[in-house]
């Protein structure tokens, strides 16, 4: 054996702390730039079982960020995900950045922005959920950021808990029924290229998904609810589907589902995109926020046939 295989076998000692929320843990002690196979393999499960992992005081730079996204799975470029070309995303040329990586930011060169999303609120929502297949890792790389007290914070919700807390009934009521992810306007409300208001939910672009989406590496169920805006419960009247789905919303983005990740740089946080939903407060636009943004290939949601005979989510039960 190698000096190379045994340093990969060896896992590194690190501590994961449990968040006092419904998701989410910190893994304490461990650099991500030294990251080896077994370490690795100890962190994913831990990442599958907390749903949401933070790495505080990190020093990554957009290269180490490709490495663990790959570790993740495929890498896929936001850019490649909207259909759009790289060069439309001026950042990447700004800081030199390679087609992996995302820049979410404020940052404006000439009066334009060179990111994405700005500085206003982000509601709540899965990434990619209108496109067949959303994404699956998720992470974001705090490279600037403004004070604490202007503002920033994201919010994610544990979509298995939000799910295990239905009533048996409301699932077997949800069961089977799926949602059309209509892609119209992003997630700063803004509309799409080519996009109306006007535009009829029942036929505009963008796939169906199912409600109860039960969970391809974990085999656990969880609450499916991709975006409100631009959303249509199929086989319903608008105005039925409209009701339920205010209804759905209402209960499951509940403050007890959260928790609330305030920013601090070389902060990284790494979610499952396919039991979550997340959120960001508007902060101030006169203050610099650059996070650098990796995604991995996902997989076509799906409710299994014995979808309500599955158990629950090990970060499920909310008194645990």
């Amino acid at each position: 054996m190698t000096v190379a295989e045994r340093t990969s076998d060896t896992v590194l000692e690190f501590e994961v702390a449990p968040m006092q929320a419904a998701l989410g843990a910190e893994v304490r002690g461990l650099d991500l730039r030294q990251l080896n196979d077994a370490t690795f393999a100890k962190a994913h499960e831990a990442w599958l079982h907390h749903v949401l992992l933070v790495f505080k005081a990190q020093t990554l730079t957009a290269q180490d960020l490709v490495k663990l996204v790959n570790r993740f799975g495929t890498p896929v470029s936001s850019s490649g995900l909207h259909q759009s070309r790289l060069e439309e995303r001026t950042a990447n040329q700004l800081f030199n950045l390679p087609p992996e990586v995302t820049v979410v930011t404020n940052v404006r060169q000439d009066g334009k922005p060179v990111g994405i999303l700005g500085d206003g609120e982000i509601v709540w929502h899965s990434d990619f959920s209108f496109k067949e297949r959303p994404t699956a890792a998720r992470m974001l790389v705090a490279m600037e950021l403004p004070p604490q007290d202007l503002g920033g914070n994201t919010r994610f919700l544990n979509a298995y808990a939000a799910y295990d807390a239905l009533p048996e009934d409301y699932k077997r009521r949800l069961s089977g029924k799926t949602i059309k992810q209509g892609n119209i306007v992003d997630t700063a409300m803004k509309l799409r290229p080519g996009a109306s208001l006007a535009d009829d939910i029942r036929v505009a672009p963008g796939p169906s998904h199912p409600i109860i989406s039960t969970h391809p590496e974990t085999g656990c169920n969880a609450l499916f609810l991709g975006r409100r805006h631009a959303a249509y419960v199929n086989g319903m009247t608008l105005e039925a589907s409209e009701a339920f789905l205010d209804e759905l919303w209402a209960y499951g983005t509940q403050e007890r589902f959260c928790y609330t990740h305030r920013w601090n740089k070389g902060d990284v946080v790494v979610w499952d995109n396919r039991a979550t939903i997340h959120r960001r407060d508007g902060f101030d636009p006169t203050s610099r926020r650059v996070l650098y943004a990796a995604q991995v290939e996902g997989h076509r949601p799906v409710e299994a046939a014995d979808a309500l005979n599955r158990p629950a989510h090990g970060r499920a039960n909310l008194n645990s």
